[in-house]
């Protein structure tokens, strides 16, 4: 469906991936798991899959994680044939590194100048992340860009009911409830910006499947997005500006 920008006052972005720029961080992971180990595996379907389970890891709580490791070690296909010790131990390997190589990366260049613009232009603006809150926040004040999302409207995997983290709504429609934005909806006034099929199914089950606007970013990792009936699909987020021009 197509999206009438003169409509749109509030624009809640996913973060990892669609403000911030991780997926380097997930390749060195991987470059350096790949060359500790020896492994002669598809690099960008490692990077895929390693981008998924982070994904999966920034809202399950560490016991779970330990509990459940064998199952979520499964859905690495490109190791397929080891070991479940040996999984475990190349997994961990690039995790690792995945935490020490985050801390350095940044937001995509031009999403300041992008969103002082909109909110120029009276839009509003908040997060919704499956990692955990303060570290978001953290990050928005690192690169001074905290002044745009109240921390109210920053939610995170703490902020949900538990396991209700994306593709499930319920992050989206506590946002709009706190923003005091409900009539939007109707109005088609509110977008989903995301760069995971996970983004676009929660904007689209969101308020009993009525929805809001949904859009995709293609500079992430999700291999699914092109098929998850975005209702925009764009290279980078910054793109965006150009919708309301």
């Amino acid at each position: 469906m197509v999206i009438e920008f003169s409509k749109v006052k509030f624009i809640i972005f996913d973060f990892d991936g669609t403000l911030f720029d991780g997926l380097e961080a997930i390749k060195r992971g991987v470059k350096s798991g790949i060359e500790k180990y020896g492994l002669k595996v598809d690099f960008e379907k490692a990077v895929d899959e390693i981008a998924a389970l982070i994904q999966k890891l920034m809202s399950i709580p560490i016991p779970k994680i330990v509990l459940g490791s064998y199952k979520l070690l499964k859905d690495l296909t490109f190791l397929e044939g080891m070991s479940y010790f040996k999984k475990l131990q190349v997994g961990l390997s690039i995790y690792q590194e995945y935490l020490k190589e985050v801390e350095h990366m940044k937001i995509f260049d031009g999403i300041d100048e992008m969103l002082s613009i909109l909110a120029g232009k009276g839009i509003k603006f908040a997060i919704l992340t499956s990692g955990l809150k303060a570290s978001v926040v953290d990050k928005l004040k690192k690169f001074s860009i905290d002044q745009h999302f109240p921390e109210d409207l920053v939610i995170g995997a703490g902020d949900v009911t538990p396991g209700h983290v994306k593709p499930d709504p319920e992050g989206i429609e506590i946002i709009v409830k706190r923003a005091g934005v409900e009539a939007l909806v109707e109005q088609h006034g509110i977008i989903m910006v995301g760069d995971m099929h996970t983004d676009i199914e929660a904007g689209k089950r969101a308020f009993e499947g009525q929805g809001v606007k949904t859009v995709g970013i293609i500079s992430g990792y999700d291999s699914k997005l092109a098929g998850s009936g975005a209702d925009l699909v764009l290279e980078t987020t910054t793109q965006l500006l150009n919708q309301f021009r």
